[in-house]
């Protein structure tokens, strides 16, 4: 099967406002795994996809589903320098050929059904074939006519073998197999037969590649590479290299290698490395130059989002039945456009960073192992652990001696007071006040495991008690070194006292009329009344009823919600585990988009987190697989009319997308003039946000010009907040 498709544009590296409509990719790029050669680039597979280098400028271009590739997972790519085609393949056997802007989707393998593991574990051209080793045999794709050609099983008796690689000398095809080297004659008409096939009964092991070079065969495992006649061989930081195949290496190069995947010489004799900390290195004879890697988060590992202080936050930690990951690499921040991350040893041995808040510009990270580091200006200040916080960080019991402390949330209440919960202590819930004093609080006398915690409108505290324990609600009513007056509820699936439709909680939110909306394993239920919590009044949490077809059922109620988030107008962006992305109407009434694999670029259907930037609208999805954008058409609206900003502007001839025009106070009504005040277009924001489709009132393109934008308030008051320059 084929499918067409084309490259809208590359992702240059540079900062750019994404438009509205349009995605946007935030992956690593750290890990690099292989790399070829094609025209006038270098391309290089990465954990986080794919990305090339033109050697003519040096410029970096990084290739994605968000740009037009069809799938992710990329693992190899290789180049036809007559065809001027490069071919991409996927993990789960996916197939791209790109040619002039132009993507051709070759799904064949990865449709078909085949009994046992399925792989494509290499790709040799040759004359305008694209030979593909895998799994079940040696697949040929006619790259001229875009079409699977033929496919070779190769193996004694019919035993045939899995295909690790292959090679040609003048009169032969060669291929590593798991159980030995085959070869054949390449001008037989006949090698779709097995019988065509010879096995080398010298070479019957495991072999992974093969070269030719002259009269000779050459084998090796993963860690060999052969290139331009040369023999390399990796050992994690060094690189042995044999110009002549001889017994001994000619040069050793260690210098600034960690973990080497990959190994090739282009056709100028560079030396480039794949290694799987730094990303692409660039060697000129032998010689150590620079490092190339697209910015980006450290790791494609996400627990947590936040947006604060104008600041992307991803915290790559966790844990494993609310034990520790052991994860180090920390957390990653983006400030327009450029990154920063905080690894183990920047954190101060903190492992497992699992959330992130912020006050007055300072950072507080909760580690799943190991405190809470305060970092101020890029650097940690302090450490909070339970020798400074008087006793309220407590330890696990078995981590006792290890003096271990599984911070799993942290958020600030308006007054300034740190709040956060700790797992398996008596006293979970912790709070620093802004004058840095430190309580902690007695919730059921078990040493139960916590997730989340909320402070509502209210100054209430919600938390989510792990393994299907429910939420609590603690209410200190103001006077935190104070306890007599507190009050707290474990709240249950029980009429009057909850009323959950599921205990398996996974997160909460506050919307902006002040509703707590659940996401759990069975869909979506709502605190519509969340300040009657400890009146006798009633506060039992409702689902949703929605109308499906004929039928009524509750929303979602077949779905695992991992996180809600709300965006300017209230609008509710639900993360599933299995069905990617929806928006709903403020009411959650109404399906507004619905995003998954299948019908946008999203990564994976398994959706670990959302936040939004409240500035310009853009919702940052967390996936299993990595981090990726989408620009909303709402934002969180402004106090006060001050400074607008347009985006496009210009509106060039060639753009026909919306145009944004954010900054504004919250629903004003907008009307956009011509230069001599005819009314061209009028409605109302989306939060902070309106957005001008670029025609006048008749439906058409709007004329050459300046167009102003004019902002009434509900007050009624009107003043002139921005001019577009548009070109017809």
């Amino acid at each position: 099967m084929k499918k067409l498709f084309f490259l809208l544009f590359p992702l240059l590296i540079q900062a750019q406002d994404v438009p509205i409509g349009f995605w946007k990719d935030y992956q690593s790029y750290t890990s690099a795994s292989y790399i070829t050669e094609g025209g006038e680039k270098i391309y290089c597979v990465t954990n986080g996809g794919l990305f090339y280098i033109n050697t003519d400028d040096n410029t970096l271009n990084r290739m994605s589903k968000v740009n037009g590739l069809s799938d992710i997972g990329i693992k190899q790519v290789a180049y036809d320098e007559r065809l001027e085609i490069t071919v991409i393949i996927y993990e789960n056997c996916n197939i791209d050929l790109l040619k002039n802007n132009r993507i051709l989707n070759i799904s064949d393998i990865k449709r078909k059904e085949i009994i046992g593991n399925k792989a494509i574990n290499n790709i040799t051209i040759k004359e305008g074939i694209a030979y593909l080793s895998c799994t079940f045999g040696l697949v040929l794709i006619d790259l001229e006519k875009e079409e699977i050609k033929d496919t070779y099983k190769i193996g004694v008796n019919g035993n045939f073998e899995s295909i690790n690689s292959c090679a040609f000398n003048s009169f032969n095809i060669f291929v590593a197999t798991e159980g030995g080297v085959y070869s054949a004659d390449i001008f037989s008409t006949s090698l779709f037969d097995f019988n065509s096939w010879e096995l080398d009964t010298n070479r019957t092991g495991n072999y992974w590649n093969i070269f030719i070079t002259g009269d000779s065969i050459w084998t090796g495992d993963t860690n060999s590479f052969f290139s331009n006649n040369l023999l390399f061989l990796a050992n994690n930081d060094t690189i042995l290299i044999y110009e002549n195949l001889l017994a001994n290496p000619d040069t050793i190069i260690n210098n600034k290698l960690e973990n080497t995947n990959f190994v090739y010489q282009d056709s100028e004799n560079n030396l480039w490395v794949a290694d799987g900390e730094n990303g692409l290195l660039k060697y000129t004879n032998y010689e150590y130059q620079e490092t190339f890697a697209p910015e980006g988060p450290a790791s494609n590992s996400i627990f947590s989002t936040e947006h604060l202080d104008g600041k992307l936050h991803i915290c790559h930690g966790g844990h494993v039945n609310y034990g520790p990951l052991w994860n180090k690499s920390g957390a990653s921040i983006m400030t327009n456009d450029d990154w920063v991350n905080y690894d183990y040893y920047g954190l101060e041995n903190a492992r497992d960073i699992v959330e992130v808040t912020s006050y007055n510009g300072v950072d507080y990270y909760a580690s799943y192992y190991n405190g809470i580091p305060r970092v101020e200006n890029g650097e940690v200040v302090e450490k909070y652990s339970y020798h400074n916080t008087n006793g309220a960080l407590d330890t696990i019991l078995n981590w006792q001696w290890d003096k271990k402390m599984a911070i799993s949330d942290l958020k600030f209440d308006n007054n300034g007071n740190m709040w956060g919960l700790t797992s398996s202590v008596i006293h979970p819930l912790f709070v620093k006040t802004k004058n840095n004093e430190w309580f902690s609080f007695e919730l059921t006398g078990e040493r139960l495991h916590y997730d989340e915690i909320l402070i509502d409108s209210y100054n209430q505290k919600w938390g989510i008690i792990g393994r299907k324990n429910s939420i609590f609600v603690y209410n200190d009513n103001n006077t935190i070194s104070d306890k007599s007056d507190d009050q707290y509820k474990i709240l249950s699936m029980d009429i009057g006292n909850g009323n959950l439709p599921s205990l398996d909680v996974f997160c909460f939110t506050e919307d902006l009329d002040g509703e707590i909306w659940l996401g759990m394993d069975r869909g979506i239920a709502v605190f519509y009344n969340p300040s009657a919590i400890f009146t006798e009044s009633n506060f039992d949490a409702q689902q949703i009823l929605i109308q499906e077809g004929s039928y009524g059922q509750y929303l979602l109620n077949d779905e695992t919600v991992k996180c809600i988030k709300v965006d300017g107008t209230n609008r509710k962006w639900i993360g599933t585990e299995k069905s990617g992305v929806f928006l709903l109407s403020e009411d959650g009434t109404e399906e507004i988009q619905h995003f998954t694999t299948e019908n946008s670029p999203l990564f994976s259907n398994n959706i670990i987190d959302i936040t939004i930037n409240p500035t310009n609208g853009e919702v940052f999805i967390g996936t299993e697989k990595g981090l990726i954008s989408y620009r909303s058409d709402a934002t969180i609206g402004a106090p006060t009319q001050e400074t607008t900003h347009v985006f496009p502007n210009p509106v060039r001839e060639s753009y026909n997308g919306p145009i944004a025009i954010n900054g504004l106070i919250t629903n004003a009504n907008i009307k956009i003039t011509d230069i001599d005040g005819n009314l061209v277009y009028e409605d109302f924001a989306k939060g902070g946000q309106a957005i001008w489709n670029g025609k006048n009132k008749n439906g058409e393109r709007a004329s050459t010009g300046v167009y102003l934008v004019f902002s009434t308030d509900i007050n009624g008051l009107e003043k002139m907040v921005s001019k577009i320059l548009f070109i017809h």
